[in-house]
């Protein structure tokens, strides 16, 4: 068994423009941080990569906290 913390971050795929439904997907990659946010006046700690990380910091999400795993 694997030691890995697989990513929580989600990817939409699809829309109006390829016309296919949305759906959305979980990362496929790696977590290498827990990151707490604040999200519609909810805070929440999950498990992320560098990727979905950074994708978080440019749709200007509001990070409270950040630990590596």
């Amino acid at each position: 068994m694997s030691d890995e913390i697989r990513c929580e971050g989600y990817i939409k795929k699809g829309s109006f423009m390829t016309f296919g439904p949305r759906q959305w997907e979980q990362c496929k990659n790696d977590a290498v941080v827990k990151v707490t946010s604040i999200q519609d006046g909810e805070e929440t700690t999950v498990p992320v990569c560098i990727d979905c990380w950074k994708l978080g910091i440019s749709h200007k999400i509001e990070i409270t906290k950040v630990v590596p795993i």
